[in-house]
């Protein structure tokens, strides 16, 4: 389990819900929270396909970024900043190795 994935997810974690506090948003709460909760259950009950996982939950934190470049006028910086981390947990998922080692077994 990659320690700096984790803490990543704390911190995404950690703005939307200080957003959600500051702009009185429940939806950036849900967010902040499912953010949280995505993070514990990929990295804690499924610790075998930990690539896989953190594939899907960098792709989700990915879209949340895009939605909130798209739909908020005042969270463009946010959006790209959410956007951005996205980016570096899809690229940081070690995908690719596991895809190797998987037709290696066959």
């Amino acid at each position: 389990m990659d320690k700096k994935k984790i803490a990543l997810l704390a911190i995404l974690g950690i703005i939307f819900v200080i957003a959600g506090i500051f702009f009185d948003k429940t939806s950036f709460l849900y967010l902040g929270v499912g953010t949280w909760l995505s993070g514990l259950i990929f990295y804690a009950f499924f610790p075998g396909y930990k690539e896989i996982m953190s594939l899907i939950l960098g792709l989700i934190v990915l879209h949340a970024g895009v939605l909130l470049l798209l739909r908020e006028t005042h969270l463009k910086l946010l959006g790209f900043l959410i956007f951005t981390a996205g980016i570096v947990i899809v690229l940081d998922s070690g995908i690719s190795e596991y895809l190797k080692r998987r037709k290696i077994k066959r």
